[in-house]
């Protein structure tokens, strides 16, 4: 097989989503502290997402102190969380990954999510220099390019001039990541790294290889990406 495109999820895959979780609570709170006098947000907030809430958080914490905080509270919550300018990193395992990647193979990015909060990813990750094609599917119209639909798959496919048997995928959702880059032929390797909110999910449409990061020696399992580890392995 010829590798000629590697493709990436963004959330859980490159990074951890749960440090963005923390960075947007964090902004909320300061803004719920600075404009509403209420300093217990983050603490409230984070204590339930540890404990396995999702969802519906702010209006958990907020609700009460409802009567004396604006009706729109949870609105201006999710506006601020979703448009502030994250504090987050790639893991090293990623960086290192994406740096190996960038003179042997090209490379794109599909991920999900309101297009604010994820641009903002992007730039914070600085995944712009590292990877040569980013989609954003909240781009392309309400729902119509989001995974596991196979519009943003496809598109790739074209802008870089390849057939499925080129192409792999790395993501961690098994619930929509692999469905359509199955369909169209690609190879696909689930990120399943401790800590990731979708860790511990199993479904029937995984990937084809499981791997728990993206390390030499996690990679060096999968036949098809041993260029790549070779030269990781050189520049060590």
């Amino acid at each position: 097989m010829v590798v000629s495109l590697l493709v990436f999820d963004m959330d859980d895959t490159l990074f951890l989503e749960r440090s963005y979780v923390e960075s947007g609570f964090r902004a909320v709170s300061e803004m719920l502290a600075a404009d509403h006098q209420y300093p217990t947000f983050f603490a409230r907030a984070w204590r339930e997402f540890e404990s396995g809430r999702r969802g519906d958080i702010f209006n958990a914490v907020l609700e009460d102190s409802a009567e004396w905080l604006p009706s729109d509270i949870v609105e201006l919550c999710l506006n601020r969380y979703r448009s502030h300018e994250p504090s987050i990193e790639l893991l090293a395992d990623a960086r290192d990954f994406l740096v190996a990647c960038s003179p042997l193979v090209r490379s794109g990015l599909i991920t999900d999510g309101p297009r604010k909060s994820q641009r903002a990813k992007v730039r914070s990750l600085n995944l712009d220099a590292l990877i040569e094609r980013v989609v954003v599917t909240d781009e392309h119209g309400k729902g119509e390019w989001a995974k596991p639909a196979p519009a943003a798959y496809e598109s790739l496919q074209d802008w870089f001039g390849v057939s499925g048997g080129e192409c792999v995928y790395f993501g961690d959702n098994p619930r929509k990541d692999f469905i359509s880059p199955r369909k169209l032929g690609w190879r696909t390797i689930r990120v399943r790294r401790p800590g990731g909110l979708h860790e511990n999910l199993e479904t029937p449409d995984d990937a084809e290889f499981e791997i728990p990061d993206l390390t030499r020696e996690s990679l060096a399992m999968i036949d098809c990406l041993r260029f790549v580890t070779d030269e990781m392995k050189c520049a060590q």
